[in-house]
């Protein structure tokens, strides 16, 4: 098995989970209080159900990926639906990035664009681990 594709794998599941992490700091700096405060209490409710959805996933492609990566790489029909999934997952973020989200009235601050910038890297690194591993996985 290639070594330096399931440290690699790790490395995304490491990334996956500071994500996580630092998660914790999106809703301050772009203010989700002040912009769902004017929803209604089931719309709120919804967008707080999803976000921990996305984040959970998060949480566990990322232990995954971290601590059973050679297990990704195994070439079953599970591990290569797993990598297929989290390569549709992370593309589609970075799609959604490019191609749907405004970011014009987000806080003008250096912190949120270096973040933004680290972000859209991070995921077009776990975009092309995840499809590296289902070509591997498929031959």
């Amino acid at each position: 098995m290639n070594q330096y594709l399931i440290t690699t794998i790790q490395l995304a599941g490491l990334g996956q989970l500071v994500l996580v992490l630092a998660s914790v700091a999106i809703p301050k700096c772009l203010q989700w209080n002040e912009g769902l405060a004017g929803l209604r209490p089931l719309l709120r409710q919804m967008f707080w159900t999803y976000a921990l959805y996305v984040t959970g996933v998060h949480i566990f492609a990322g232990v995954l990926s971290l601590f059973a990566a050679s297990e990704l790489l195994n070439g079953s029909f599970v591990s290569t639906a797993v990598c297929v999934l989290m390569t549709v997952w992370w593309g589609a973020r970075v799609m959604i990035q490019f191609f749907f989200f405004d970011n014009s009235d987000m806080p003008n601050t250096l912190f949120n664009k270096l973040a933004e910038i680290g972000l859209v890297m991070l995921f077009i690194f776990l975009t092309g681990v995840y499809t590296w591993a289902v070509v591997v996985n498929l031959n």
